[in-house]
């Protein structure tokens, strides 16, 4: 019968996986048939398995290919009418297993020469990985069960039947496909997964309102009479912040502090984009005092610098005054702030040399037509119609540019005395004193910011002074546009080697003591607390800015 095939292979014979049917009758060749009667030839029956038992040793010995059906897989040559010969062989039956490591350690289900069948399948299986799978891929758990799905289908067409020894090997032999192909790294989340987690679980952390629980306290950067600046650090992020806090019983003992703390605290929100001028991120308050986080300037003040060198040079003294000028530019003409205390002690530098202006609690809003008429700021940088009491406006600032000009390049204040009387007087009747070692260049700008008549002094009629200012030989050396954009290599480049120890701070001021967090015990946080709505939080794009990963 040469329809029949031999499916036996090197190795442990393949099994037939058919499809839970009921079980068919053989079909007998007509030959086996007598006609009319209905009667079986026994030899010829004999003789034709005689010749089917040489013809499966012949292809025995030649190799010749298995075709079946398994799971769906229909190889060329099955049909439906081609006889079953499983039963005859000697297969070991084969239990249930649980321990294989992959499906193709299957002794049924071992590759096949050919490129078809169970070895194709194989080769499915190969190719794919955990990746593919994690990135929504077919598993090959699953599919295996769309090719279980597909046998059904095709039985169900009548694609292919099987005997009873058939289906009994499909049910003896099982195995667990849902365990045997997930890796426990499988269920590991990818690393980038893990970093927007992560990142998402700090942002909370960095955009939401602070208490001064959020922060540890590690040095004394300054004291005054109303207020104290502390080195922080956050605990969240391990970040660096200086901690301005004012105690609210001081405040409230003048109403006109409450207004310059709520000024300050105004001016800085507003301000916090400009690159000359320290950024506010926080500000929050408790039962005893208010709080400002601001930026950490690492190089300390440039009181400090200039103390230890005594004096500036020119050169040096210009590249600062001009970084003065963009951010008393940005304050008149962008906020309309009067900034009213311009001193050495005001002026910070960051971790690389450039300038950061601070201390906005003397500062003002000056609306349109309004003049100032407060006597405030430091008197040996105030200008004479501030110490006449006279009103003013932001040609105030441009005379303490002046001021703070001549103590730059000369080591002293341009008007000094051994009390205050007597330098108001040299203020308001008195010239400076330049003295022999300064250039033409700087003589003669220092003179025209230092006019006793506000309305003739450089930088009163803006914006053309502010032109002028810009264009004198005494910045010759000086690029504004690189210098806004902080390309410019700055004069003096602090030595850091531990921000946390504020190296470039007075040590008077930093070997300090702190004092223990407050008890809580305050003016409370009612309806009759005057600092209502000052608790503030930066954008996190602005705290993000000036900041690498913590991590």
């Amino acid at each position: 019968m040469d329809d029949v095939v031999d499916r036996r292979q090197t190795g442990t014979p393949p099994i037939t996986i058919m499809s839970p049917q009921a079980p068919r009758m053989l079909r007998t060749p007509s030959a086996q048939r007598t006609e009319g009667a209905g009667k079986i030839n026994i030899e010829e029956v004999a003789r034709n398995a005689a010749k089917q038992k040489k013809k499966k040793k012949r292809n025995a010995k030649a190799g010749a290919p298995a075709t079946t059906v398994t799971r769906g897989f229909h190889t060329p040559g099955a049909s439906a009418g081609e006889e079953s010969d499983i039963s005859a062989l000697s297969t070991p039956r084969i239990g249930p297993s649980t321990a294989y490591s992959s499906i193709t350690n299957s002794p049924a289900l071992r590759p096949q020469t050919g490129p078809s069948g169970i070895s194709a399948l194989k080769q499915q299986l190969e190719h794919l990985s955990i990746s593919q799978a994690l990135n929504g891929a077919e598993t090959p758990a699953q599919l295996l069960q769309r090719c279980e799905s597909n046998t059904t289908m095709s039985t169900e067409s009548g694609i292919s039947t099987g005997s009873d020894s058939d289906r009994t090997e499909t049910e003896t032999y099982e195995i667990g496909l849902e365990e045997d192909f997930m890796s426990p790294d499988a269920t590991e989340p990818p690393k980038s997964a893990l970093t927007v987690d992560l990142a998402a679980s700090r942002r909370p952390t960095m955009s939401r309102k602070m208490t001064a629980a959020d922060f540890e306290p590690l040095n004394c950067l300054g004291k005054g009479a109303y207020g104290t600046v502390l080195l922080v650090r956050q605990r969240g992020t391990g970040r660096l912040y200086a901690q301005k806090q004012f105690r609210k019983a001081s405040l409230t003992v003048h109403k006109r502090l409450i207004e310059h703390t709520k000024s300050e605290r105004a001016i800085l929100e507003s301000v916090n984009r400009h690159p000359f001028i320290v950024k506010l991120y926080y500000a929050f308050q408790d039962q005893e005092k208010l709080y400002l986080i601001l930026e950490y300037a690492q190089g300390g003040e440039l009181f400090h610098h200039l103390s230890a060198e005594k004096m500036f040079d020119e050169e040096k003294s210009a590249f600062y005054m001009a970084e003065m000028v963009l951010a008393l530019e940005h304050l008149h003409f962008n906020l309309g702030v009067v900034y009213r205390d311009l001193k050495p002690e005001n002026i910070l530098l960051d971790a690389d040399g450039h300038l950061l202006l601070t201390d906005f609690g003397l500062s003002k809003v000056s609306v349109e037509g309004s003049e100032c008429k407060s006597m405030l700021g430091t008197i040996e940088y105030m200008a004479p119609e501030v110490v006449r009491e006279a009103p003013y406006g932001m040609a105030v600032d441009w005379w303490s540019l002046g001021a703070l000009g001549v103590d730059l390049m000369t080591g002293s204040a341009p008007f000094t005395a051994n009390n205050t009387t007597k330098i108001q007087e040299k203020i308001l009747k008195a010239k400076p004193h330049l003295p022999y070692f300064l250039s033409l260049d700087a003589k003669d700008i220092l003179t025209r910011l230092l006019n006793k008549n506000p309305k003739k002094r450089l930088g009163a009629n803006m914006p053309r002074d502010l032109g002028t200012i810009k264009g004198h030989r005494f910045f010759r050396r000086i690029d504004w546009r690189a210098l806004e954009r902080k390309e410019l290599v700055p004069p003096i480049v602090p030595v850091i080697t531990d921000p946390a120890l504020a190296e470039n701070f007075d040590p008077e001021f930093v070997g300090l003591s702190l004092s223990p967090v407050g008890c809580g015990v305050g003016l409370g946080m009612g309806e009759n607390n005057p600092f209502g709505g000052f608790s503030y939080v930066a954008s996190e794009s602005l705290i993000e800015s000036g900041f690498l990963p913590a991590f």
